[in-house]
């Protein structure tokens, strides 16, 4: 397995205590966002390679140096592929990305519109996405829904990555979560772009939604541009490979449709690194 999706967070230090305390109440539980180095190696142990990165959002109160990111890759370099992130709405973004990919060997982007209050479709971010296309450096856009009162949805919704897909053709970017609970949109936008993605990082465990949206990707003949991911801490790559490949049991002892069990073990088996030019 290649797991595309998993965060590295230490708190306190790159979350407040606000942030922590709308992560607790939005999964019913106190959330523990330190993540120890450890930790996070026994959960990758399943996965060949991992995706890691922090992300910069002012706004929502979660702000991870890249110095962290690649500080933290170097507990396993050989599995782990650091991300970083800039904030657009901060003034030397683009000093930030050229710091980050050109000292610091970071080999991808997280972006967080709706955490930091950006419109992806901005032109003032056309000078980012030019030199990520020129580079090769995939972005992987958090879009879908949020537990922060403070991030606007209206900058999460997939549809808005098609603009972007339209003006840069030859940048790789990848819909994180399927863009719940706007997976339609998503699936129709990979299905346009040949080199826009989805992951399916913490999708599983809401399981009739999940299973609506794979169906649906199943019909549109999408289910081939979905990548593994885990959102770890969140969920680990062991149990998100568990919850994949129990969709079709929900609808045991009916005449609903299944997921093809082919199509569940190729997303996740597939090299998202290569999907995504890393390779």
């Amino acid at each position: 397995m290649i797991d595309i999706h998993s965060h590295w967070i230490k708190y306190p230090g790159h979350v407040t205590d606000a942030f922590v305390e709308e992560a607790s109440i939005a999964r019913g539980r106190p959330v523990d966002l330190n993540i120890l180095p450890e930790d996070y190696l026994k959960a990758m142990e399943p996965v060949e390679k991992c995706v890691v990165f922090g992300m910069k959002a002012c706004l929502s109160g979660f702000y991870t140096p890249n110095e962290d990111i690649a500080a933290f890759a170097s507990y396993a370099p050989e599995k782990i592929v650091p991300f970083m992130s800039v904030d657009p709405t901060e003034g030397d973004f683009l000093d930030d990305f050229d710091h980050a990919y050109h000292d610091l060997n970071l080999r991808g982007l997280k972006l967080a519109p709706m955490y930091a209050g950006f419109d992806p479709n901005d032109r003032r971010l056309d000078a980012l996405y030019a030199r990520c296309q020129k580079l090769g450096v995939p972005i992987l856009y958090h879009m879908g829904t949020t537990f922060v009162r403070m991030a606007p949805l209206k900058y999460s919704r997939p549809f808005l990555i098609d603009e972007v897909a339209r003006r840069f053709p030859e940048l790789r970017i990848v819909i994180a979560h399927l863009g719940h609970p706007w997976e339609g949109e998503t699936l129709v936008v990979i299905r346009k772009h040949p080199h826009v993605w989805a992951d399916i990082a913490a999708i599983y465990y809401r399981p009739w939604q999940f299973y609506n949206s794979m169906i649906l990707a199943q019909e549109y003949g999408v289910t081939g541009k979905i990548l593994f991911g885990s959102d770890y801490p969140f969920s680990t790559p062991a149990e998100s490979a568990q919850g994949i490949r129990a969709i079709n049991r929900m609808v045991e002892g009916t005449n609903l449709p299944r997921i093809r069990e082919e199509s569940i073990e190729a997303i996740i088996e597939r090299d998202g690194l290569k999907s995504l030019g890393l390779r």
